[in-house]
């Protein structure tokens, strides 16, 4: 039988559409003519397209010529219901990919492509007599449907190729991204490098923060707000970091870019070669929260719970040197004397004591008494109220000593 679907016979697995019948004897006349004369087609072809701006700058003429011809080749063999190799099939594939990779831009890429239906159409009608123009007239949609596969093919392989790009584009910004964050920011090389990826200047201010894994979605959506061109993600020794690039005229954080996001805060980096330091700050900062947070972080805020983390057994220590004598105490004894003075500690103030415990004045006064004679610290002496705090959070800290104490 003879093949009229446009497709070899050798490759039954072909994806251009079939004709709905053989083309009339006249065109499949004409198009062999075109065949024999492919080159006459391509001239016309590239006297137009060459004329595109991003075509002159990105394409060079002997490329222009290459594809056109085998393009020609592709469609003149198609709407000629005639044997499309596998190879031929493939061309609209290979030049939607080979345009991206030029950087020509998309609506340029997809008129330059359905010029080719009108080279074909005024070849054809100029190769046909006046008598045979009614019956030509009949195989315009067998034109247009070829250059449409065309068309289609080659836009979604030009997408394709700029989403690989995309990814690599990516993958090459997060391992440059990793091997910054892994640095000490000296090396001037790689901080350029990095600034090239990122397109931020050297001297940028950047807000870096730190999420733990069941944050993560929280500084995702704060990244997506914040948009692309500021925001960048990284996964850290199993943290997510957000980069953020500030405004020219912002030295500190936007309030509204991270509210309602539990994660930690570094201060401010102020370029790029700070980030790493800033990093490790962050991180710190997000390994010692004990999980109740709700809203940024920053480092003055977390600086007590990551010192007493920081501090190891000898926090455990300074927790049993300032809170031992506590020890004797009944359990709801000990609970009230720490609630009493570290609401006072927060306040400084016996009045917002009493509103925040729903208690007297003078059991305030008696609670605070009562801890300074167990302990020797006045919470009243800000120097003695910061060691009182700092013991807490140590006991906090070292888990094995506060329930060997039963501590709140």
């Amino acid at each position: 039988m003879h093949n009229t679907s446009g497709i070899a016979d050798e490759d039954p697995g072909g994806t251009a559409p079939r004709a709905p019948g053989p083309p009339p004897a006249e065109l499949r006349t004409l198009v062999r003519d075109c065949l024999d004369e492919v080159d006459a087609l391509v001239d016309r072809y590239v006297d137009e397209v060459s004329a595109f701006d991003d075509y002159r700058c990105s394409v060079p003429l002997q490329d222009l010529r290459e594809t056109a011809r085998a393009c020609f080749e592709m469609l003149l063999r198609m709407i000629g219901g005639l044997p499309v190799t596998r190879e031929l099939r493939e061309t609209p594939q290979r030049l939607g990919r080979r345009r991206a990779r030029q950087g020509v831009p998309l609506e340029r890429l997809l008129q330059a492509v359905r010029m080719d239906f009108r080279v074909l159409w005024e070849v054809f009608t100029e190769r046909t007599p006046p008598e045979g123009l009614p019956q030509l007239t009949l195989s315009a949609v067998r034109v247009w449907e070829a250059v449409e596969f065309h068309t289609v093919e080659a836009h979604a392989s030009y997408l394709d190729e700029i989403a690989v790009q995309a990814r690599e584009r990516e993958r090459e910004k997060a391992a440059m991204i990793g091997r910054l964050l892994s640095s000490d920011g000296r090396d001037q090389q790689l901080v350029s490098q990095a600034a090239t990826l990122l397109q931020a200047d050297l001297q940028d201010r950047f807000a870096v923060a730190a999420a733990l894994p069941e944050a993560q979605q929280h500084l995702r959506r704060a990244a997506a707000r914040i948009g692309a061109d500021a925001a960048h993600l990284h996964q850290h020794h199993g943290m997510l970091l957000l980069l953020a690039r500030l405004p020219q005229d912002r030295r500190e954080l936007p309030s509204d870019w991270l509210a309602g996001v539990p994660c930690a805060v570094a201060p401010v980096a102020g370029g790029l070669h700070r980030v790493p330091a800033m990093v490790r700050v962050a991180e710190a900062v997000a390994a010692s929260l004990d999980g109740r947070a709700s809203d940024p972080v920053p480092l003055s805020e977390a600086w007590m719970p990551l010192a007493a983390a920081r501090l190891g057994d000898t926090g455990a220590l300074l927790a049993d040197s300032v809170l031992g004598a506590l020890e004797a105490l009944p359990g709801h004894e000990r609970e009230r004397l720490v609630a009493t003075v570290t609401a006072y500690c927060d306040s400084g103030s016996v009045a917002e004591t009493t509103r925040r415990l729903y208690c007297h004045r003078n059991t305030v006064l008696n609670r605070l008494g009562r801890f300074t004679e167990l302990t020797g610290l006045r919470a009243t002496r800000p120097a003695e109220a910061a060691t009182i705090l700092f013991a807490l959070r140590c006991a906090r800290a070292h888990p094995s000593w506060a329930s060997a104490q039963q501590y709140p």
